[in-house]
């Protein structure tokens, strides 16, 4: 397995169902850290974070690139309107989020993402034509009553614009998801490098008009690694599990995040979940456990480059 994710991200191996399933859930493990991290945050708004988010973002991807040069060097042609437009959403994903954080509960924000899977079912039925399967279906059904237990103890809705802004989410997402199968010679680190960038920019802007640049170390390092490691290293995991995990099953999948970030909280800071978060959370998990045991050999939708 090793081998096989290391010649696919070289561009010259297919990832298969099992692997990819295996990326995508475990990228959802890795985003599930973001709550963490901004929660430590000192004094930084949530611009200044995205800041240094977005920094962490692209060096990491920079660092990526140099290190596979040898063997996948970077094409211009990596880098065309499919690929400019999701990177895009990516962008604006991420800064949603982190303006979400800042205005509501993060379990509202996980519980919205949920409507994922029909995003992600609605636009690959659209775009893709993709026939979502029994097995995804029944796995969205189990999924959404674990979603309905863990909110079941009440959620703490916050500001008007913070619902808004964490309702757009899970609408990007599957449209992301689609933008990325339908791009030509996709790299799986592109995405963040472009994003990373996006978010630098837009981010210096609003900060600079508005608060101001001046951040504490520990506030730094928080973003740098919210956007090096969090998006360095979960993104590209999350963009080549793509290759054969129908769009339908991508955002079901990624219920990994929601399930493990409330438990990571409650280890720090403290914030102990409701006894309904933890049964919920542990159905959620059951209906992604579901879905990876129950097929193999998806569909492949990225030729194998050599």
């Amino acid at each position: 397995m090793v081998t096989t994710l290391r010649l696919a991200f070289r561009g010259q191996a297919e990832v298969g169902y099992a692997l990819g399933i295996a990326l995508v859930a475990g990228s959802g493990v890795v985003f599930s850290f973001t709550p963490i991290l901004f929660r430590g945050l000192e004094a930084a708004t949530e611009w200044q974070f995205l800041i240094w988010r977005g920094c962490g973002a692209s060096m990491a991807a920079l660092t990526i690139i140099s290190l596979r040069q040898r063997h996948r060097p970077l094409r211009r042609s990596a880098i065309n309107p499919p690929i400019v437009f999701a990177s895009l959403l990516l962008a604006a994903m991420s800064t949603l989020f982190v303006l979400a954080l800042a205005r509501t509960s993060t379990a509202l924000i996980l519980f919205l993402q949920c409507a994922g899977p029909f995003s992600g079912a609605l636009f690959g039925w659209l775009i893709l034509k993709e026939r979502v399967q029994r097995r995804t279906w029944v796995a969205i059904a189990i999924a959404a009553v674990g979603v309905a237990v863990m909110v079941g103890g009440g959620i703490d809705i916050g500001s008007t614009t913070g619902l808004i802004l964490a309702m757009t989410i899970p609408v990007l997402l599957g449209l992301y998801n689609v933008m990325i199968k339908i791009a030509p010679e996709a790299d799986p680190v592109v995405p963040s490098l472009i994003a990373g960038f996006v978010l630098v920019a837009l981010a210096v802007v609003m900060a600079a008009t508005n608060e101001g640049l001046a951040m504490s170390v520990r506030d730094i390092t928080l973003g740098f690694a919210a956007g090096a490691v969090l998006l360095g290293v979960g993104l590209p995991m999350f963009n080549l599990g793509h290759q054969s995990v129908p769009a339908a099953q991508i955002p079901l999948l990624l219920m990994t995040e929601i399930v493990l970030a409330p438990l990571w909280v409650w280890i720090w800071p403290g914030e102990v979940p409701a006894r309904s978060t933890l049964i919920g959370g542990a159905i959620v998990l059951g209906a992604v456990t579901i879905l990876a045991l129950s097929g193999r050999g998806g569909r492949r939708y990225w030729p194998a480059r050599r």
